[in-house]
């Protein structure tokens, strides 16, 4: 039996990315459904690859792939609800996992991006997203 074997490009976007995705996803869900969750996102993103990488920013396109399917599967709590999804995302990454530059290639935005976005946030988001924890 022949598997089909994956561009470089994408296995090499994998591995720089699947730890940060797999770390977002159990901030939200429990530990199967996270990884199920990068498992289906990074399966979406193989057979859409050709499309991602004709986009001026593949890694952006990723990662609203991916934090779109984890926000299906949990919504965003509240006080973080009133905040909009790219913020939501940056305040996860930058207070609650605590990657400060990584938060902005994993998105694939600009540093400064992430930063305004992180401290324009009200100070009960920056707490909220420090105390997020998965649902059970």
């Amino acid at each position: 039996m022949l598997t089909p074997a994956l561009p470089p490009a994408f296995e090499a976007f994998c591995a720089l990315h699947r730890d940060r995705y797999l770390a977002y996803a159990r901030a939200h869900l429990p530990e199967t459904d996270a990884r199920r969750a990068v498992r289906s996102a990074l399966g979406e993103l193989a057979v859409r690859w050709p499309h991602i990488v004709s986009h001026p920013n593949p890694a952006a396109r990723a990662w609203t792939l991916l934090s779109a399917r984890i926000r299906t599967q949990r919504p965003v709590p509240p006080p973080l609800s009133d905040c909009p999804a790219l913020q939501y995302d940056a305040l996860v990454l930058h207070c609650l996992l605590d990657y400060s530059t990584a938060a902005a290639e994993v998105m694939g935005q600009d540093p400064s991006k992430i930063r305004y976005l992180v401290c324009s946030a009200p100070a009960q988001s920056r707490t909220a997203a420090r105390r997020l924890a998965p649902v059970r």
